[in-house]
């Protein structure tokens, strides 16, 4: 299985739980996520791993040693199965083993409501520079009521699927502990 297989696995995963997922952008020096996204105020971070060597070497980076520098109120490790055990993991991610082609949760996570939110407030911001210079001259606001002019003429109102998500998550969260925002 190859880090880029585990990626589109992961994003297909959480695609289903969040409206906005953005994966393999490299955006700031501390923390380069495989996998983020957003949904009713809180962000899930997935790191893609292929190898137990892989695994143990991210433990040596910086967020991992100081968690209230990182990205991610739910933070998960993806590897084919076997790779990383539970009991593996740090205290509050979770763990989402790769069987037969699937995503499989083995750990929940239990959420790290201590993030940075300055990290992730920098990385949306490099995202959105990013569409910006896509686009050129014309302004990005000015775009996307473009994007949403269109999807409402074909009789979708913008962003209806998100949000049905996003209702039916808030409450799961609401159970959960996680605080929505």
């Amino acid at each position: 299985m190859t880090h880029a297989s585990l990626v589109a696995l992961g994003v297909r995963w959480l695609s289903r739980q969040s409206s906005t997922v953005i994966y393999e952008f490299a955006a700031c020096k501390k923390e380069n996520p495989d996998i983020i996204a957003w949904s009713t105020g809180f962000s899930t971070l997935i790191e893609c791993k292929v190898t137990r060597s892989d695994f143990l070497s991210d433990a040596k980076k910086t967020v991992r040693r100081n968690p209230k520098t990182g990205m991610g109120q739910r933070r998960y490790y993806l590897c084919p199965a076997g790779v990383i055990e539970a009991g593996d993991v740090p205290k509050k991610w979770g763990l989402l083993w790769v069987e037969k082609g699937r995503v499989v949760v083995k750990k929940e996570a239990r959420g790290n409501p201590d993030r940075s939110l300055i990290a992730e407030l920098r990385f949306l911001n490099s995202m959105l520079r990013r569409a910006q210079i896509r686009i050129g001259s014309r302004p990005l606001s000015e775009w996307l009521r473009g994007e949403n002019q269109f999807e409402a003429k074909r009789g979708r109102p913008p962003n209806a699927r998100a949000a049905r998500g996003d209702a039916a998550r808030a409450s799961a969260c609401a159970t959960d502990g996680i605080p929505a925002l």
